[in-house]
C-alpha cells in the first residue's frame, strides 16, 4: 500500500514494524534513539533521535525517550507523511517507545491523517516494565489515536521460548495492522 507509512519506533517498534511492512508494503521508517539499530536500513529509512540526551544509545528510559523526542521533533516533523495512512508501532515498557509515541502520534493526529498505534505490553514477570507501559498506553490514549494491543502478560506461551513468542506476537500485530489498513476493522 502505498499511501501508507509503516514507523517502529524504538528496538522492538523496528522489530515490529519489519514485520508489518512485510505484510503490507508502503513507505517504511524507524525511529530510535540508538544508532545501531538503523545501521542495516537503507538511507532515509532510519532516524536517531535525541543525539544529545542519548548520546546515540539506547533511551534505558521513557523519561530520556520524551526528551530524546523533544530534542529531535523538527527532523521527526520532516520525515512524516503530509497524507495517507500512518501505521505507529512500538513495545512499550522501555524507552525510546515508550517515551517518544506519544508526541509522534500527536503530531500524525494533528495532520489529520489516519493513524494505526500498534504496540506490545510486556510479560507480566516483568512488572516494572509493565507499570511503565501501562503509563505509557495511558499517554498514547489520551491522544485520541486509534491503539491495538498484543498484551504479553495474556499470550500463553506453553512450549514456546521467548524468541519464538515475541515473534507470534509480531506475527499476530501485523495481521491486525493489515485487517485495519484493508477497512476490515476499525481496530
Amino acid at each position: 500500500m502505498k499511501e501508507c507509512t509503516v514507523v517502529g519506533v524504538g528496538g522492538a517498534g523496528l522489530s515490529l514494524a519489519r514485520q508489518a511492512h512485510k505484510v503490507i508494503g508502503g513507505r517504511f521508517l524507524a525511529i530510535n534513539t540508538d544508532r545501531i539499530g538503523l545501521e542495516d536500513l537503507p538511507p532515509g529509512q532510519g532516524l536517531v533521535i535525541g543525539p544529545e540526551a542519548c548520546k546515540c544509545t539506547s533511551a534505558a528510559s521513557a523519561a530520556r525517550g520524551r526528551k530524546a523526542v523533544e530534542e529531535s521533533l523538527e527532523d521527526i516533523r520532516a520525515r512524516l507523511p503530509n497524507s495517507g495512512k500512518v501505521v505507529l508501532l512500538a513495545g512499550l515498557g522501555g524507552g525510546a517507545g515508550t517515551g517518544a509515541m506519544p508526541a509522534i502520534a500527536s503530531e500524525v493526529v494533528q495532520r489529520g491523517l489516519n493513524l494505526l498505534v500498534a504496540v506490545t505490553l510486556p510479560f507480566r514477570v516483568e512488572a516494572d516494565r509493565r507499570e511503565v507501559a501501562l503509563s505509557g498506553l495511558k499517554e498514547l490514549e489520551a491522544t485520541g489515536a486509534t491503539i491495538i494491543k498484543h498484551d504479553h502478560a495474556e499470550q500463553t506461551t506453553g512450549s514456546m521460548g521467548l524468541e519464538e513468542a515475541l515473534a507470534k506476537s509480531g506475527e499476530g500485530l501485523a495481521q491486525r495492522v493489515q485487517l485495519w489498513i484493508k477497512g476490515e476493522t476499525d481496530a
